[in-house]
């Protein structure tokens, strides 16, 4: 529909075409409410990969893709958990998404070899440990979270977003969160 509004290029097609955008991301707004609605509740600690500028970090084969890829709007999501955990008093924390996938959660193995063909299967070439990627990826995420919410317990201060603009204290921060995969006492990482 939305190709045959711009094919005739007409001042309604064009104002038919403004409301089906609308009216599309007010759909989307309503289903992104609903999520953050369901995810949030009282006291919880809520951790997310930090995705600023996911579209031009990867890249992606085709229209159908590249259309799908380009109406992602996690930003909105974000926003719409970190205010509602607010609300009812939980805690919602944006961590690094660097090297996520190919670590492993058990032993710290960071390497490429670990996820075969970018596949959908984790095979840890150092433990073996063999799990789904997204699972994986999951359970990296929450201990970055947790890392830094027992920095705001010991400090007393937060920082709801990572800072990436110094390669140096970034380095250092990837090195943290490695060394509490290697600790059985996450204590030790302190």
């Amino acid at each position: 529909m939305r190709s045959r509004l711009r094919s005739q290029g007409t001042r309604g097609a064009k104002r038919r075409l403004r409301q089906l955008t609308l009216r599309e991301r007010r759909f989307k707004a309503d289903v992104n409410h609903c999520i953050a609605q369901a995810a949030v509740m009282p006291g919880f600690l809520i951790g997310w990969d930090d995705l600023t500028d996911i579209r031009e970090r990867t890249s992606v084969r085709g229209n159908k893709n590249r259309r799908r890829r380009a109406k992602w709007t996690f930003a909105e999501w974000g926003a719409f958990i970190a205010y509602k955990a607010q609300m009812v008093g939980g805690l919602a924390i944006r961590v690094d998404a660097d090297y996520t996938s190919p670590g492993c959660p058990h032993c710290g193995c960071v390497s490429d070899k670990n996820r075969p063909g970018q596949g959908l299967t984790f095979r840890c070439k150092q433990c073996g440990l063999t799990l789904h990627a997204d699972l994986v990826g999951a359970r990296n995420v929450i201990l970055r979270t947790l890392l830094i919410r027992q920095d705001w317990m010991r400090t007393g201060l937060l920082s709801t977003a990572p800072d990436g603009s110094d390669a140096e204290a970034k380095a250092k921060r990837l090195q943290r969160f490695w060394k509490l995969r290697w600790s059985p006492d996450p204590s030790s990482a302190l």
